[in-house]
């Protein structure tokens, strides 16, 4: 009997869990999926990009734009878990979802109150033509009519939206980008208040732009870096770019940082370029020029800065010192066993103020050139005969005895260069220094 008793207790325990499954499966059987919420107008997902209104057909936006794309969720009952957005691919867009919170609100339609989510994705596309947002997937939880808790997928509805340069005063491939304000700020810093070569300067340019991305800003100081650094006044170094974006109540903000520092190399006068870029505001639709001042500084040299800044010019300088003492050197090596030019030995005798050699050396030099020794009569001019006099009446007068030193010299050269295609006038001087004698 007991045994009996057993088995009928395991086959009533049996039976009940059979039909405690086929009940469960029932009732999954006849709870409500997602899309027979979407069905039954339960729940609804729309997307659109820019005016909600303008929906229909191909919004046009421009090249680096920011375009917002809206997929909002509403439901007549309320959301029971987070919803979360499928990730966004599309050739030739930055994709961004800045904003990680939605926007919840509710709206009164036909007598019934709408829990609504709106997610906001931005978009920035990068060259001209037309794109299309493929549906996304978007998993919502929501409750149902019944009462219970409805998980699942939904899909938005393509998006179509297209792209175009917005000035013919731009290229697709220029340093450009699209805003609606646009903030520019810069800061100089210097490690010493007097500059000297081997200091540094460090130069921080921030932008600052409503409605466009960080990475679109231009990157303007490793651009100048390469382009117009002057390295023999300074070295560039670059410091990683600090980018930030951010979104506060609707407002899409956004940061660049540039940060280089700049090692004196020599002194001097160190200019540093003006920044300038270009951006198109999309409120006002007109292009703007933003300059950014550059700055001068006053660097102070070093031993070794002015040693590498003028390498080239001392090395000439002590070539031309070391060829002027080698040529110093052979000179007075020359004249060590020689006599000495006339108008040194003339220099010597003046300087030591022994008037009576100097003399001397006037009336050997004219007794060389004119072959006598008669002063007044070397030359008729004024000037000579004054000087002849002054010379004759022992006056000790230095510019007197150089004056007719190389009037006696420059008569010299004159005869020495006489052309000897005219023998005739050789013929000339001879007869009349032979008549000269004559009368002696």
């Amino acid at each position: 009997m007991r045994i009996k008793q057993k088995a009928v207790l395991g086959w009533f325990v049996l039976i009940s869990l059979m039909l405690q499954s086929c009940s469960v499966l029932a009732q999954e059987m006849q709870s409500p999926t997602i899309y027979d919420l979407q069905a039954n107008n339960d729940v609804q997902i729309s997307a659109w990009v820019g005016n909600p209104s303008n929906n229909q057909g191909v919004t046009p936006f421009s090249v680096n734009q920011q375009v917002i794309l809206n997929i909002e969720v509403a439901t007549p009952r309320w959301f029971t878990g987070g919803t979360r957005i499928g990730s966004i691919e599309i050739p030739n867009v930055i994709v961004k979802q800045r904003n990680q919170l939605a926007t919840n609100y509710t709206e009164r339609k036909a007598g019934q109150t709408w829990s609504r989510q709106r997610w906001e994705i931005t978009l920035y596309p990068q060259t001209s033509g037309e794109f299309v947002v493929p549906p996304v997937a978007v998993r919502v939880q929501v409750s149902a009519p019944s009462g219970e808790n409805v998980m699942g997928t939904l899909y938005t509805d393509p998006v179509v939206f297209s792209a175009q340069l917005p000035s013919g005063l731009i290229s697709q491939e220029g340093n450009w980008f699209v805003a609606t304000d646009v903030n520019v700020s810069q800061e100089w810093q210097t490690s010493s208040d007097q500059l000297h070569a081997g200091d540094a300067i460090t130069r921080v340019v921030t932008i600052e732009a409503r409605d466009s991305l960080s990475i679109l800003l231009p990157d303007l100081l490793q651009t100048q870096s390469r382009a117009d650094e002057d390295k023999s006044k300074y070295q560039s170094y670059p410091m990683p770019n600090q980018l930030d974006d951010s979104q506060v109540r609707g407002d899409y903000q956004s940061r660049r940082t540039e940060k280089a520092v700049y090692v004196l190399q020599n002194g001097g006068k160190v200019d540093f370029p003006q920044l300038s870029f270009q951006w198109w505001n999309a409120e006002k639709n007109r292009l703007e020029t933003v300059v950014i001042a550059g700055r001068q500084y006053e660097v102070s040299h070093t031993l070794q800065s002015f040693v590498r800044a003028y390498a080239t010019p001392l090395l000439l300088f002590g070539a031309l010192l070391l060829l002027v003492a080698l040529s110093m050197f052979a000179i007075v090596r020359y004249f060590r066993q020689r006599p000495k030019p006339e108008w040194w030995q003339l220099h010597q005798l003046i300087k030591l103020r022994e008037w009576g050699k100097v003399r001397t050396l006037v009336y050997r030099s004219l007794r060389s050139v004119s072959g006598r020794l008669e002063v007044s009569r070397f030359e008729s001019s004024d000037n000579w005969q004054e000087c002849s006099q002054r010379f004759l009446s022992g006056e000790q007068d230095s510019q007197v005895m150089r004056t007719m030193w190389r009037r006696i010299r420059a008569r010299q050269k004159r005869i020495l260069t006489l052309p000897r295609a005219l023998p005739q006038l050789d013929k000339l001087e001879q007869s009349r220094r032979s008549h000269q004698r004559n009368k002696r």
